[in-house]
């Protein structure tokens, strides 16, 4: 699966590694991060390479959510590529 930029929300493929993908500042509601395997881990960079969420998987394998995140300066994903799933990044 490739990453999804077009429209609200974005879906980010946690097994494929990028550079910046958003290079503007944006303002981001919630991230949720779902369909990975046993011992996934999201992370989720500003462009500067600042961890803004880091997600570990839970053990019944149910979506994970992060709380409110507000503006960031650009987006990566530096997600673990041997541990699959998705990053649902929802912006106001």
């Amino acid at each position: 699966m490739a990453n999804q930029l077009a429209g609200n929300p974005w879906i980010l493929d946690g097994t494929s590694l990028s550079t910046v993908l958003i290079t503007p500042w944006i303002k981001v509601e919630h991230f949720e991060y779902s369909g990975y395997t046993a011992g996934g881990v999201a992370i989720l960079a500003d462009r500067n390479g600042n961890i803004v969420w880091k997600a570990g998987g839970a053990t019944d394998l149910q979506e994970v959510r992060s709380g409110k995140v507000g503006w960031i300066n650009g987006l990566q994903n530096l997600s673990v590529a041997q541990n699959s799933g998705i990053i649902t990044v929802y912006c106001y």
